[in-house]
């Protein structure tokens, strides 16, 4: 199997319970629709595992059982593995929802104007924001609640007491 064919989806971070179930922490937005297996790179070849049952539990992180991984033993030896799906599982469309905003200028409610959004970072427990403006990096927590509205090529953000002030 060539790796070209695929995308990465996330890591196995943890078994879940005793019968073999394991947790995946999801890196890249998917479709998980008529999904019925998953690649796990083991010793550098990409591996198909076959899917008994998938739950997304949250956003992040999907609760997966494999056919053949029956035990506690079975589940713990793919924890920290990559796990790969086909590039026709990836939803491009939620993907770029994101990048979208990069550019925009914010605005916090406290602080003003703090600069452009250089980048996402997705690839994390929480996705961020990572704003530049020329002398200072901010990281931000993409959270509906702090986000107040997006107008034009505008981000209105309302933080917390005390996040902005981590970077200044």
């Amino acid at each position: 199997m060539n790796k070209e064919d695929y995308f990465f989806l996330g890591c196995i971070s943890r078994k879940h319970g005793y019968k073999g179930n394991v947790n995946i922490k999801l890196e890249t937005p998917a479709k998980y629709k008529e999904l019925a297996h998953i690649l796990i790179e083991l010793k550098g070849a990409l591996v198909p595992f076959f899917i008994s049952s998938f739950h997304l539990k949250n956003k992040n992180i999907a609760l997966v059982k494999f056919e053949d991984v029956n035990s506690e033993q079975d589940a713990q030896a793919l924890v920290g593995k990559k796990v790969y799906l086909p590039l026709k599982f990836l939803d491009e469309k939620e993907q770029n929802k994101l990048a979208k905003l990069i550019d925009f200028e914010v605005i916090d409610a406290k602080h003003g104007y703090i600069g452009k959004v250089t980048n996402i970072l997705d690839n994390t427990a929480q996705e961020l924001f990572q704003i530049n403006n020329g002398e200072k990096e901010f990281l931000i927590p993409i959270i509906e609640e702090f986000i107040q509205k997006i107008e034009g090529n505008t981000i209105y953000l309302e933080t917390p007491e005390g996040l902005i002030e981590l970077y200044l």
